[in-house]
């Protein structure tokens, strides 16, 4: 199965028309959950949604929410993944319209409360618990408060397809409950301070991450040329993940000959500090500074360094470091976000 098949089950099904103020019959919504049932269960289906989602990714922008990889056109119905970090959760959340999610990798947990008692106390009324492994399919229908959570050790990672009008605040209740949280999670800083730029890094990383070991235990003809794309835009640890997988061919996945890295803006303020027998390396934020990351004495002239250049070659840092200690700060800068990797050098 494939996106494009998903999508022409929902045209077959007489969900309502992009901006029609209407709302699908709960069975168009049901006879839907089932074919995503197989779907998620397809890797061709799979791999599929994470052709677009890497197109996403290599637009660079940070998302904050569920961002939609796809769209249905005429119908307005969004395709989004979520990324589940080790005990994350959005928090509470309201839907005010249908949705369907599936659990495509590991596991979550999903807590719903009584919408009806919790808006007439004014405070959330535990309703039940639900288990959602991997392949289990839900939906909502009529508005609904819920809040997943990945209570594993290990990234989960699920398929949100979304009614146009979730968001929308229903009649009987046109103000949401104070303690209901943006499924967001992500933390915010100005899109023109140059520190966003080291967000979308880290935000990148993390995903690319996650569907690439998802990748390499798949065996469709679409996920070798997967890899190769997840290759050219990840960090240097997710580069030898795929390296030592032999799933790609070599021309795909080609080391560069230096190990460049560049600042994730040119305008992110970096400064140093020394104490004791360390050396830390700072970031300048919309809330002052952060430290990025402490290394030991014997990083100094290469951190001092960092803070001036904007473009640095990892294997040539300068200081008594052995070419592990330069390694070690190179991949410290990329998984920091600070710096990344310098594509079509070599």
């Amino acid at each position: 199965m494939k996106l494009d098949d998903l999508c022409a089950t929902f045209q077959s099904l007489a969900f309502p028309r992009l901006g029609e103020r209407a709302h699908p019959e709960r069975q168009a919504v049901l006879d839907a959950r089932a074919q995503v049932f197989t779907a998620v269960a397809d890797d061709e289906f799979l791999a599929d949604c994470i052709d677009r989602e890497l197109r996403l990714i290599e637009e660079g922008r940070l998302r904050r929410g569920l961002s939609p990889f796809f769209t249905l056109p005429e119908l307005g119905i969004h395709f989004t993944f979520g990324y589940w970090s080790p005990g994350m959760t959005p928090g509470p959340h309201e839907h005010t319209a249908w949705t369907i999610t599936a659990v495509c990798r590991n596991w979550l947990e999903v807590l719903t409360y009584n919408r009806e008692e919790s808006y007439r106390r004014r405070g959330l009324v535990p309703k039940n618990r639900f288990e959602a492994p991997a392949g289990k399919v839900g939906y909502i229908y009529d508005p609904c408060i819920h809040e997943p959570r990945n209570t594993s050790d290990e990234w989960s990672l699920s398929l949100h397809i979304v009614s146009p009008r979730d968001g929308e605040r229903p009649a009987d209740q046109p103000e949401p409950l104070p303690v209901l949280q943006s499924a967001s999670g992500v933390p915010v800083a100005g899109d023109a301070h140059p520190f966003t730029s080291v967000l979308i890094a880290r935000q990148r990383e993390r995903y690319l991450r996650l569907l690439t070991r998802i990748l390499l235990k798949m065996h469709v003809a679409a996920a070798p040329a997967l890899l190769a794309r997840c290759f050219g835009l990840a960090s240097s640890a997710t580069r030898r993940l795929i390296q030592r997988s032999a799933r790609v061919p070599v021309e795909g996945v080609q080391p560069d000959s230096t190990w460049r890295l560049a600042r994730t803006h040119r305008d992110l303020v970096l400064t140093h500090r020394h104490r004791d027998n360390h050396v830390a390396l700072d970031v300048e934020t919309p809330n002052g500074p952060r430290q990025a990351f402490v290394s030991g004495a014997s990083a100094r002239e290469a951190v001092g360094l960092i803070t001036r250049e904007v473009i640095i070659d990892v294997d040539v840092l300068p200081g008594s470091l052995t070419a592990e200690e330069r390694a070690a700060i190179g991949e410290a800068l990329e998984q920091t976000g600070l710096f990344t990797r310098v594509r079509g050098e070599g």
